[in-house]
């Protein structure tokens, strides 16, 4: 093989390709930072302050006064966070509570269970029966 120790290169430029290979004159960026040289206290505090939304107006806590003594939640829920889950995925799938909007509690989650059970599963007779022992139960509380 001979070795070649010259290449032959055409130096003419394509005018197509000419600004890419042959860039021009360089323009220096600068960048201005605005109180680049405060190093006080109140460089830290903004000048503006913001506009704050309406969170005031919004309610928060119970919407609706529980008068009833017999319905107001006394005991903590003492229940194994496997349970929590589950009941929590199972929120998704109870059509009951597909049109309950807000925070779905885990009273309202319960009493809808139990009604679906007692209405769906139950036959005439025993729901009545059932649900003259609830009204006796609360009549007693």
């Amino acid at each position: 093989m001979s070795e070649r120790k010259e290449f032959n290169v055409d130096t003419k430029v394509d005018t197509e390709y000419a600004g890419l290979l042959q860039p021009g004159i360089k323009k220096k960026k600068s960048v201005s930072i605005r109180g680049e040289n405060e190093f006080g206290h109140s460089s830290l505090i903004n000048k503006k302050p913001k506009a704050t939304t309406s969170a005031a107006s919004k309610k928060r806590g119970r919407p609706i006064e529980i008068t009833d003594e017999r319905f107001k939640v006394t005991k903590p829920k003492k229940i194994s966070p496997a349970l929590e889950s589950k009941l929590n995925v199972l929120q998704d799938y109870v059509e009951e509570l597909q049109s309950v909007q807000g925070r779905i509690t885990f009273e309202k989650l319960i009493d809808t269970l139990s009604e679906a059970y007692i209405t769906q599963k139950l036959g005439v007779a025993k729901e009545e029966h059932l649900r003259e022992e609830i009204k006796d139960a609360f009549d007693k509380l």
